[in-house]
């Protein structure tokens, strides 16, 4: 009987075969657990559980393939048993060239130029329900994509910055995403120069979301540097903003750390050197009252809001521009600008009790200098002399009465 069994399923289905390819109903058998599993039974398969459920097709919705038949891209599968070392090549290239070549141009291309990639079309796509990218249940959908990439990609820190939880916990569809940064076929490798991710690139990747803070970068210090000579040294976007748990610019925490994330370059002095920049801009800030007190709320309280100035105050957030060559009379104007969104009533004599990030010398704000030599002197000299005068009235006092015990002694 077992036999018999397996005789007439195997006769059912070439019977259904015979009927031809294009009037072939696969989902006869692809639709359906049971069937699969006594189908390979009648070949002499056992198939586990995941085996069968790789070999089942989901029909449910209108997908974007729908009206074509499985041997347009099952090509081969003409006759049953199913013949082996079909389907080599991706199929998906014969109706999308242009993306196969892009694809070719990419970290996932296939080493020998072929259809063969490192990364296959259904791996992202899926491979029976195809829906457009537009569609929620399309994987690449913009909350769908993050799951797909981190299959293969360690990089769940993107999941708590904060294009990743407006993805994932907003359900914002215009937040980044894995593709809108690295792209979505023509994924480059970061150290390639039309990369996306490229240091020359970055700013204009961030700028399709944040284009008018791009444009103020790229006009600064820092990103005309760049865009001048490709200069290695100078800070793109994701040097402050990390590139993937990207950190929120808004947050108390943010500020209270941002004069620490300025001073990796600016408290570098071997960086410093290189362009005549002196580190003392960084261990001033961090000595006075704005930066002690920042240093101090970082470290007790990072999350409680810092009504202390720090660099980006009064530097600029994005539009960080040079110091040398715009006059001192233009400095004054507008550091005194800044001053007063703290300080409103401050005047311009205000700006004289700032010493301008400069450590005072005898050339250099020499009232200062010398107030405080004299207390570097006065404080530890008067210190001294009363250490040594407590001292030698203590001998002084022992002394004595050591001397007195000794004549009572004697009488």
């Amino acid at each position: 009987m077992r036999i018999l069994g397996r005789i007439l399923v195997i006769a059912t289905i070439m019977l259904t075969w015979a009927a031809g390819a294009q009037a072939l109903d696969c989902t006869s058998c692809h639709t359906d657990a049971e069937t699969l599993f006594t189908a390979g039974q009648a070949l002499g398969k056992t198939l586990s559980k995941e085996q069968v459920e790789k070999l089942l097709v989901n029909q449910e919705g209108c997908t974007t393939h729908m009206g074509m038949v499985c041997t347009e891209c099952h090509v081969g599968i003409d006759r049953f048993p199913h013949p082996k070392n079909t389907n080599l090549a991706n199929p998906c290239a014969n109706c999308h060239p242009d993306v196969a070549d892009t694809l070719n141009n990419s970290v996932h291309r296939d080493p020998l130029g072929g259809s063969s990639f490192v990364l296959q079309c259904w791996d992202c796509h899926g491979a029976h329900r195809i829906f457009p990218t537009n569609d929620p249940r399309s994987p690449m959908y913009p909350y769908n994509v993050s799951g797909v990439c981190l299959r293969c990609h360690e990089q769940q820190k993107y999941l708590a910055g904060v294009h990743g939880q407006g993805v994932e916990l907003a359900g914002l569809t215009g937040a980044a995403t894995c593709i809108s940064c690295h792209g979505a076929h023509d994924i480059k490798p970061v150290n390639e120069a039309d990369a996306r991710t490229a240091r020359r690139q970055i700013s204009f990747t961030c700028g399709r979301c944040h284009g008018k803070i791009s444009q103020e970068y790229r006009k600064s210090v820092h990103g005309a540097a760049l865009m001048a000579n490709d200069n290695p040294d100078v800070p793109t976007c994701v040097d402050c903003h990390k590139p993937h748990q990207t950190p929120d610019p808004r947050s108390p925490r943010f500020r209270a750390a941002s004069p620490k994330l300025c001073g990796h370059c600016h408290a570098n002095k071997k960086l410093m050197s290189k362009y005549g920049l002196s580190t003392d801009v960084f261990s001033t800030y961090v000595a006075d009252f704005h930066g002690t007190t920042a240093e101090l709320f970082q470290e007790v309280t990072p999350d409680q809001p810092l009504n202390q100035a720090v660099c980006y105050d009064c530097h600029g957030y994005h539009d960080v521009y040079k110091v040398h060559g715009v006059g001192r009379k233009k400095i004054n104007e507008n550091l005194l600008q800044r001053c007063r969104v703290c300080h409103p009533d401050a005047t311009p004599k205000y700006l004289s009790a700032w010493t301008g990030h400069y450590i005072p010398s005898p050339t250099k704000y020499p009232a200062i200098y010398y107030v405080k030599l004299f207390y570097k002197i006065i404080i530890p000299g008067t210190i001294g002399f009363f250490l040594l005068f407590i001292g030698t009235d203590v001998y002084r006092t022992r002394k004595r009465r050591r001397e007195g015990g000794h004549h009572g002694g004697a009488s």
